[in-house]
């Protein structure tokens, strides 16, 4: 059997490898009952995920004299630190509040430093020096690579960051009425995660993943057009830089909904893979049929129903359907259509993968 690099390279390269790459998006209470089950901290192996992550931080030390460490076991679920402003609201280092659910578990948006307005360029911004590598991110990168790990780091899709500093309505509306406005709010973010991505391509990821929803269920949030105008010429040059530290670098985009508008317009720029081609509004099949000679499916698989209201049988089903349409001549990777919620049942998850590693056909 091949190992994890050879399959993902083979699966983005659009060759048939030896079975379909598996990856792991989860709560941390999944991943407690996982590794509990599977009798492991290693999970990634027991399961055949063939992904790994690394982070860039961020240090910002203005704000970190102010901030605490994450309050909570299983919430925010990374070391990031943060102003508390009470038990439940917390702000980060771009100035944007957020607040825990009287579950305790789901975040809800409260505010932003530009929800009133203000001079984008007399705000207090991380800048690119805010970037410190992990320490030995490289090294790390190697270490992975060693273990036969594709390794991928994350970077934020400035839209997302945007409309958290500025609000959602807001900035849909000074899309229309204050360009100027936007442009230096997104000249801004995308300067910042454009330098991420290039410094994470530099340390070796095989995988620079570009995070943040730009749709909703039946379309994208903003006319495509505004999207070419704002978004694409920025993208491009993101992956250019990066591709310039490391011109094999795979570019991932992820978005909730329906992104079919925008399908072009990422391949164009030159994302390989989309993600998660969410199965409640974009037809998987359709978007192989489509766009599958140029892109790369990965997640598919549904955490509204599959996963969380299927039986075993019934997901191991539809993971072997999806493989069977889908996973012709490579270009698609198992995984969640988004973060496996808590109160899926284990068994199904361990459908999920064990479903993908048994298939034949």
């Amino acid at each position: 059997m091949a190992g994890s690099r050879t399959r993902f390279l083979k699966t983005v390269r659009h060759e048939q490898p030896d079975r379909v790459p598996l990856d792991l998006w989860a709560r941390p209470e999944i991943i407690r009952q996982l590794k509990a089950r599977l009798g492991t901290d290693d999970i990634e192996t027991a399961l055949g995920v063939d992904f790994a992550k690394v982070e860039l931080a961020e240090r910002v030390p203005d704000f970190e004299r102010k901030a605490e460490e994450p309050r909570g076991g299983d919430w925010p679920g990374s070391s990031r630190r943060y102003i508390w402003h009470d038990e439940r609201t917390f702000e980060d280092a771009w100035g944007v509040v957020q607040r825990v659910g009287e579950d305790g578990k789901l975040v809800q948006w409260v505010s932003g430093p530009f929800v009133d307005g203000g001079e984008v360029n007399a705000y207090a911004w991380p800048s690119e020096a805010s970037l410190v590598d992990p320490a030995g991110l490289a090294l790390r990168v190697d270490e992975l690579k060693a273990r036969d790990r594709v390794v991928c780091a994350e970077v934020t899709m400035p839209f997302k960051r945007a409309w958290h500093m500025r609000g959602l309505e807001n900035l849909l509306c000074d899309m229309i009425v204050d360009r100027d406005f936007v442009d230096a709010l997104y000249d801004r973010i995308y300067a910042f995660e454009t330098a991420r991505a290039e410094r994470c391509a530099r340390a070796g990821v095989d995988c620079v993943m570009v995070v943040g929803d730009i749709a909703m269920e039946d379309r994208l949030l903003f006319r495509p057009e505004l999207f070419r105008s704002l978004d694409v010429p920025r993208l491009r040059e993101l992956i250019r830089r990066a591709r310039g530290a490391k011109p094999d670098v795979m570019m991932f985009y992820h978005s909730d909904g329906d992104v079919s508008a925008a399908m072009d317009d990422l391949i164009e720029v030159g994302f390989d893979i989309i993600n998660p081609i969410q199965p409640e509004c974009m037809d998987p099949e359709e978007v192989k049929r489509r766009w599958g000679d140029r892109i790369t499916l990965w997640g598919t698989i549904s955490v509204r129903t599959t996963l969380p209201t299927g039986s075993p049988a019934s997901v191991r089903a539809a993971v072997q359907d999806r493989i069977r349409r889908c996973g012709r001549d490579g270009g698609l990777v198992i995984a969640p259509a988004n973060v496996i919620m808590y109160d899926t049942p284990i068994d199904n998850v361990l459908a999920m993968f064990e479903a993908a590693r048994e298939f034949e056909g």
